[in-house]
């Protein structure tokens, strides 16, 4: 049973069908990308992912100024269509599969500013995983003072724990943050203090570079962002605690 069929039985028109297919196989995209990938005219693709977005199958977020979408996860369709129920269980294998695709390239953005970090962090939330940071030093607490406090406040109502290996010379961080719940910090030798910290969460990595002009460089890519969680295991097992 072809999947965009299943879907127009179920309510979708033939480019709303069209729409959510194409972006659960490529991925997060702008609305031209979609319009191109899945053969609609760029004025009704708009129209299609507000309805999508209405009813829940697609969301969108902000990314430097520019709107991207994404598919959500096929189960949404069972909330929505309930009465279709048994023809929507026979698609969302074949929906996951898809998304599960090995994608051919990666998403990497690059912003500017404390506050595009801080957005950073607060979208590492949605990910219900845990965060972790290497590389971190004094002078990125320092900048971020009066705007991580609402961020940490917000990550530990969720449970989500975060793990920090700050520079030698952020012994007071650590101490302080060790105080919080569902956090976790140790410190490197002098010797690896860098000016540039490694943020991961999820299928993301991002690199904040804390040197004026301060920015940060973004990646989506799950293969990447794996290895780098594993070799932030390695980095957490040969680092230190501070001791009170």
């Amino acid at each position: 049973m072809e999947i965009e069929n299943v879907l127009q039985k179920c309510g979708l028109s033939k480019n709303e069908a069209k729409a959510y297919l194409k972006l659960s196989e490529i991925g997060l995209a702008s609305a031209y990308k979609l319009s191109k990938e899945a053969n609609i005219f760029k004025a009704n693709t708009y129209l299609v992912l507000k309805k999508l977005e209405e009813i829940g199958l697609v969301s969108k977020v902000k990314i430097e100024e520019k709107v991207m979408y994404e598919a959500s996860d096929p189960s949404f369709l069972l909330n929505i269509l309930d009465s279709k129920r048994d023809k929507i269980s026979q698609i969302m294998p074949s929906i996951r599969l898809m998304q599960k695709s090995p994608r051919t390239e990666s998403i990497f953005n690059v912003y500017k500013g404390v506050d595009s970090f801080v957005n950073i962090l607060y979208h590492f939330l949605e990910f219900n995983d845990s965060i972790l940071v290497y590389g971190a030093p004094k002078k990125a607490y320092e900048l971020m003072n009066y705007r991580i406090g609402n961020f940490h406040n917000e990550r530990i109502k969720r449970k989500i724990k975060m793990y920090h290996i700050y520079n030698f010379e952020a012994m007071e961080r650590i101490k302080q943050i060790s105080t919080m719940p569902l956090t976790y910090a140790k410190y490197l030798p002098q010797l690896f203090d860098s000016q540039v910290s490694t943020n991961i969460c999820g299928e993301e990595v991002t690199f904040a570079i804390w040197t004026p002009p301060i920015k940060m460089i973004q990646i989506k890519d799950k293969d990447m962002a794996e290895s780098y969680k594993k070799y932030f295991q390695i980095l957490w097992k040969n680092s230190q605690r501070v001791k009170n």
